[in-house]
């Protein structure tokens, strides 16, 4: 009867369709003894409400003690829910074409972490038959509605989440997704990852964010360094409204969402190519955004300047910003070095794809350049807020308490 009662509770968890545990109250009899022998043997564990929120998958390894395990069994506990332990499952040698379900229905649990080359992120984001949501430490991969229906093996991943090596942290990053996402995936598509899993896995770790909001429920309350620079353009455009000039930026775009424009974010492949596309983004969300008309517009305590310089040129916004700031702010501060340089660099850099032909390559160092370019930027686009908060009125205007600390802003 106990080899009996352990097929019932591994044909349930192997034919469940999610790798269920099988509920104690399924039996009609009490078993009792049985199962806490089968606990005895490493052949059974036990999950229930009084151990986890939902003991009805294995989400966790936890290592419950056994005679924890026993006393719910005993005490028909609530929600008790059995399942049968990895190394029974493991002598059962359980063959599968699928590398991820195989890891399953060896019994490993449903919320490990898994991490792959952050290549593969790449297949995805140059194909247009998917659509990857990135915000901040994580993300999604679904298919494009045009192309729902069609053969795509079937690639959804609801989860995937950035991850660093332990000892190299931000000069090597990885993708780490939950195994019970990837089982879910077709032969063909889990194959496709399996050739970009990482070997030692030990060797990596996942982001903070993403292990606090995903694996333990909590509120992330940290803000990327590209929210926050969205967040000081709203902020800025409300005080040009007090100022009673134009808005400083001709648009504004959503921060804390995943619409933002596209390569406005960290590089996943530190290539060339990928760091001139983020200087492409960031381009035109500042330099071609800047709404010169700020400048020549008068109003009170402000001065505007000439459109046209001397020769009857028209000026370029970065040199009407930095006349204009200086003819309307006093400050000890050198505006040029802290606002003007920062941005001017960021439309250098951009020329050289424009105005070049290069030749693509790979360089992990791209990933300390795109931080340190999107840090001074940042510096800059606050420090126009911190000037402009000098004006009668602006004080007033709400700003969000991170923006005001710098405390909670972070570069993943």
């Amino acid at each position: 009867m106990k080899e009996e009662i352990l097929k019932i509770i591994t044909d349930y968890y192997l034919n469940s369709g999610d790798f269920n545990g099988f509920p104690l109250y399924n039996f009609d009899k009490n078993y009792t003894d049985l199962i806490c022998q089968l606990i005895d043997e490493d052949k059974v564990e036990v999950l229930s409400s009084a151990f986890v929120i939902n003991p009805h998958i294995k989400a966790l390894k936890l290592n419950i003690d056994k005679e924890d395990q026993k006393r719910e069994v005993i005490n028909n506990g609530d929600s008790v829910v059995l399942y049968p332990t990895e190394k029974y499952l493991k002598e059962l040698n359980i063959n599968s074409e699928k590398p991820f379900t195989k890891m399953l229905l060896d019994g490993q649990e449903q919320l490990k972490i898994l991490f792959f080359d952050i290549e593969i992120l790449e297949t995805y984001f140059q194909d247009p038959r998917y659509k990857v949501f990135w915000h901040d430490y994580r993300g999604s991969i679904v298919v494009s509605d045009e192309f729902y229906g069609e053969d795509l093996e079937s690639e959804y991943i609801k989860d995937f989440g950035l991850g660093y090596h332990k000892e190299k942290l931000y000069e090597e990053r990885v993708v780490g997704v939950f195994l019970g996402d990837l089982a879910e995936l077709s032969l063909n598509a889990q194959l496709k990852w399996k050739v970009n899993y990482l070997e030692n896995q030990q060797d990596y770790l996942i982001n903070e964010g993403f292990y606090k909001n995903l694996i333990l429920g909590e509120w992330v309350d940290e803000v990327s360094i590209y929210d926050a620079i969205l967040d000081e353009m709203i902020v800025i455009n409300k005080m040009c409204e007090n100022m009673g000039i134009p808005h400083l930026f001709n648009k504004t775009y959503k921060p804390h969402t995943f619409e933002k424009p596209e390569d406005y974010r960290i590089m996943f492949l530190p290539t060339l190519k990928n760091y001139y596309s983020f200087i492409l983004a960031l381009e035109k969300i500042i330099i071609h955004n800047i709404n010169y008309k700020t400048f020549t517009t008068t109003a009170k305590y402000i001065k505007p300047v000439e459109r046209k310089d001397d020769k009857g040129n028209l000026k370029h916004s970065l040199n009407m910003m930095s006349e204009w700031l200086k003819q309307n702010i006093r400050t000890n501060e050198d505006i040029d070095e802290l606002i003007i340089n920062p941005l001017k660099s960021i439309r250098k850099i951009r020329q050289v794809p424009a105005h070049e032909i290069y030749s693509n390559q790979y360089d992990k160092l791209l990933y300390k350049k795109q931080n340190e370019m999107i840090i001074e930027t940042y510096k800059a686009i606050r420090s126009i807020r911190l000037f402009f908060a000098n004006y009668p009125g602006n004080k007033e205007i709400e700003i969000p308490e991170y923006l005001i600390t710098g405390e909670k802003i972070r570069i993943y």
